[in-house]
């Protein structure tokens, strides 16, 4: 192969280089827009193997930054819900909430992409691009449970959410009647039902009037 030959292939590289869009400014272009978002959602839970352990069927809410809503609706209920300052994870069942700061408990998963913008976020997760999504993972993996989040979108609109943990288990969202609604008319703040045992994992200095 001669000079010239090789001069106009760095040439090329050169230039797909710095045309060529980063993933995570893809993705986060992305989810600029999903600052109100709604869905219902088919949930399935499989090990390993994948055999199928549990089935269910939900709704969640995004709000920027750091707002959720994700509800399972059957067979059993169970909320999970943050304000961006504090988590709460709500079982009717057991009849207990749990009670986290959202920056610990969320900032450190790959879910808290799909609510932030935030550099500082950003910057604690690799991202790579896949067929029709994306996969996202943590920097440091001894600080969340979970081991990688996986994106689908059809064109722009999410389609699926897959959430690997620790130990290989996945759940996978398939969502349905997505909407996006920038005036969210929504309560981020969970109301504790009266007779509910509260187990409340914050640190001392956050909890109200500490």
């Amino acid at each position: 192969m001669n000079i010239s030959k090789l001069v106009t292939i760095f040439a090329l590289i050169s230039s797909f280089s710095l045309f060529a869009e980063p993933v995570e400014t893809e993705l986060r272009k992305l989810l600029v827009d999903y600052d109100g978002f709604t869905a219902e959602f088919k949930q399935q839970v499989k090990d390993t193997d994948n055999n199928v352990l549990h089935s269910a069927s939900g709704q969640l809410v995004f709000k920027q930054p750091g707002q959720f809503i994700w509800e399972i609706v059957a067979p059993e209920q169970e909320l999970l819900m943050s304000n961006g300052d504090t988590l709460w994870w709500f079982n009717p069942f057991l009849e207990q909430v749990s009670i986290f700061d959202a920056k610990d408990a969320v900032a450190t998963t790959p879910f808290a992409l799909l609510v932030s913008q935030q550099d500082e976020v950003w910057n604690k997760f690799t991202i790579t691009k896949l067929e029709s999504g994306f996969l996202v993972k943590p920097k440091n993996e001894n600080n969340s449970q979970v081991s990688q989040l996986a994106i689908y979108f059809d064109d722009f609109l999410l389609k699926e959410i897959v959430i690997t943990d620790r130990t290989q288990q996945t759940s996978s969202y398939e969502l349905k009647k997505q909407a996006f609604k920038k005036k969210l008319n929504v309560n981020f703040n969970f109301d504790i039902p009266a007779d509910i045992e509260i187990d409340d994992q914050r640190p001392v200095k956050t909890k109200p009037g500490k």
